[in-house]
């Protein structure tokens, strides 16, 4: 058995996979937001009540929003309980097993990899736009990576010069990475809202702003083609930096049709004259895709992508 973890900013997402990666079981709970040893506890709880449940001593994989440093501690400022903390290390010692760690959209990707969206691609780039905004890449079969698993935070790119002067006046917010204007401080889930807020709107969740915008109230109008050409934008230079050969997306967002319905509309204004834009596809396993990829993580380790702490 392997077991899967995709922590989030809000949720941890748990799964028991079999040989063949069919999901057996799975289970959503609420992130401890700052006590690193409820984290731990519930971290280590599950792995074990599964262990017990099923009779094994399951492998596992872990995907986590951010990037590690040098002394192996990780960064991630959505999940102020674990941020700056040897999480791999801590949960492998109390585990006493081996723990194969990456960061949650390169899991994302490996998922869409294998039997997903973007399966036979030589060159494929995934960006997950949820909380935050993450970002990886693969290539023939291979995360493409470094050491610290933070190869493909694109979310941590700055907006364009040319989409500030194309909306004048556009707030630059400050980020949770420290830097200001970074692209997912606009088109992620908290994104949404800022921009929401800005084009005159109230504090809402990113699910009735969509909403609002679906019925046609201004406000949300203005926000969402905002929103939109902020996407579009982001994606076109990824696009014409990397030359991937396909592009997937995740997250909440990910899987709305009608996001890849204006993306299309809108993208060749962001490409370079006379360059084709890859096919933006959704991806095939959905909000299972992280948990998913964690589990493969864990269960090829002698495989390029996956390594123990």
């Amino acid at each position: 058995m392997v077991y899967g973890f995709d922590i989030g900013g809000t949720k941890i997402a748990f799964g028991v996979f079999d040989e063949g990666f069919n999901a057996l079981e799975t289970s959503l709970h609420a992130t401890p937001v700052h006590s690193y040893d409820a984290f731990l506890a519930l971290v280590t709880g599950l792995v074990h009540q599964a262990d017990q449940r099923l009779g094994v001593r399951g492998r596992v994989g872990m995907g986590f929003p951010g990037v590690l440093d040098a002394e192996g501690r990780i960064l991630a400022p959505n999940v102020p309980a674990i941020h700056g903390r040897d999480l791999l290390g801590n949960l492998q010692a109390r585990l006493q097993r081996p723990l194969f760690g990456d960061n949650d959209a390169n899991c994302f990707l490996l998922s869409e990899y294998h039997g997903g969206a973007v399966a036979g691609s030589r060159l494929a780039l995934g960006l997950t736009l949820g909380t935050g905004v993450g970002g990886a890449l693969i290539h023939k079969g291979c995360l493409v990576n470094s050491g610290r698993g933070g190869c493909g935070e694109f979310g941590h790119g700055p907006i364009s010069a040319a989409l500030l002067a194309r909306h004048p006046g556009l707030p630059l917010f400050d980020c949770g990475c420290g830097l200001n204007a970074c692209l997912e401080t606009y088109v992620s889930g908290t994104g949404l809202a800022r921009l929401y807020r800005y084009c005159g709107g109230r504090e809402q969740t990113g699910q009735a702003i969509i909403a609002a915008w679906q019925q046609g109230e201004a406000a949300a109008v203005g926000c969402m083609e905002l929103y939109f050409d902020i996407l579009a934008s982001g994606l076109g230079a990824l696009i014409i930096q990397l030359d991937p050969d396909v592009v997937v997306l995740g997250g909440g967002l990910g899987e709305a049709a009608w996001l890849y319905d204006e993306l299309a509309m809108r993208l060749p204004a962001y490409l370079m004259t006379g360059m084709q834009a890859p096919q933006v596809r959704p991806p095939v396993f959905g909000g299972a895709g992280g948990v998913r990829g964690a589990a493969l993580l864990a269960s090829r380790p002698d495989s390029p992508f996956s390594s123990a702490v």
